[in-house]
């Protein structure tokens, strides 16, 4: 037990300076010294600040996946899409600092090589569930529609982590509901 709290604090410092510093900025010494551990300890956990990068990429993956893995299945299309949207504005809402952080690292060529993959197969699996909601609707081209809605999520994400201040989150979150709950009719 005791070793998990290490490792626990170690992520948690990393994803902390990560986003106030940037990757590149931040070292293990000062990760280890955030999460009041040693460096070796850290290192024991983690063989690079690299592997340590993935591990947080692949932990918001899993928690994400958990996440879109519990919409129950025997919900109608309009209350699988109430509570998609409600999902997306909480987990929104709770990893702000992370969310903020990696959408910094799309925009970095030597660390986008290093998270594209992780990232791809979240959206390969958020892109197969929302299509899987549209089809249950009836709605003609359900990839594209899966798409156009992500898309859509995606801008909402994009303007509440880094382009206005006091973004309108749950009223976006009312107005999408509103322009997909009668998309099939």
């Amino acid at each position: 037990m005791r070793q998990k709290i290490g490792k626990e604090k170690i992520v948690k410092a990393a994803l902390m300076l990560f986003a106030e510093n940037g990757y590149h900025k931040t070292s293990i010494s000062q990760i280890a010294k955030k999460a009041d551990v040693s460096k070796g300890l850290t290192y024991n956990y983690f063989k690079s600040k690299e592997e340590l990068l993935l591990y947080l990429i692949d932990e918001a993956t899993n928690e994400m996946l958990s996440v879109s893995g519990d919409l129950k299945p025997s919900l109608n299309y309009e209350e699988t899409l109430e509570q998609t949207l409600e999902q997306f504005v909480l987990f929104l809402k709770q990893n702000k600092n992370y969310l903020t952080f990696q959408l910094s690292l799309l925009f970095q060529p030597d660390l986008r090589k290093i998270v594209i993959k992780p990232l791809q197969r979240r959206a390969e699996h958020l892109l197969r569930q929302t299509k899987a909601m549209f089809d249950k609707a009836g709605i003609d081209n359900p990839t594209l529609t899966a798409r156009r809605f992500l898309a859509e999520l995606d801008g909402i994400a994009l303007h509440e982590l880094s382009v206005f201040k006091n973004y309108p989150l749950d009223e976006m979150h009312k107005q999408i509901y509103n322009s997909y709950r009668n998309i099939n009719k």
